[in-house]
């Protein structure tokens, strides 16, 4: 009776570890699977400079050169990924947004001139500001429109920084920010 105890808890915390492993990758793979048909449809849309807003319109992001009805005072602000350009506290060279912070009036439309200069996608996406732009390598132009006060995170889910397991990924000031509407 013991035994069979004993050998229940070890079956019980194998479970649970390769469990919450499993969960782990899954939640990965979606997320992966996300960034992925969000590409495919960027793609197939048939115009490469036209971005589509997450499921919640709380950011709303068009192509500049999609016809929009911005007010005439609305501000540019030119951002650049870099791979493999910021070194980070380990010594090591990290992809970089140069800009990771975004400031906007809730209302007023804040322009992104975005030069990516690698030769992979990345992305600006906050699920809780509804934001997700996905920038292909070179220049695009996308129009954020803040419909309420906050900061919000933002991180590159596009998987990058490999060299590094993803470390820019999750550390602001590399391939994450904060977006803050007032």
């Amino acid at each position: 009776m013991e035994s069979q105890k004993a050998d229940q808890e070890r079956f019980d915390e194998a479970v649970n570890r390769k469990g919450k492993l499993a969960l782990q990758v899954l939640a990965g793979v979606g997320i992966l699977a996300a960034v992925l048909m969000s590409m495919v449809a960027l793609i197939q849309s048939g115009d490469a400079h036209e971005a589509s807003a997450a499921v919640q319109p709380v950011v709303k992001q068009v192509a500049a050169t999609a016809p929009a009805s911005k007010p005439a005072a609305a501000s540019v602000l030119d951002v650049k990924i870099v791979p493999s350009s910021k070194i980070g506290p380990d010594g090591k060279k990290h992809d970089a947004f140069m800009q990771t912070e975004f400031s906007v009036k809730v209302g007023q439309p804040l322009t992104l001139k975005i030069d990516n200069t690698d030769n992979a996608p990345h992305s600006i996406t906050s699920a809780v500001a509804g934001v997700n732009i996905i920038s292909q390598p070179g220049v695009h132009t996308y129009t954020l429109l803040v419909s309420k006060a906050g900061r919000f995170e933002w991180t590159c889910m596009v998987p990058c920084d490999s060299d590094a397991g993803g470390w820019a990924m999750q550390h602001p000031g590399y391939m994450s920010g904060y977006i803050t509407a007032t």
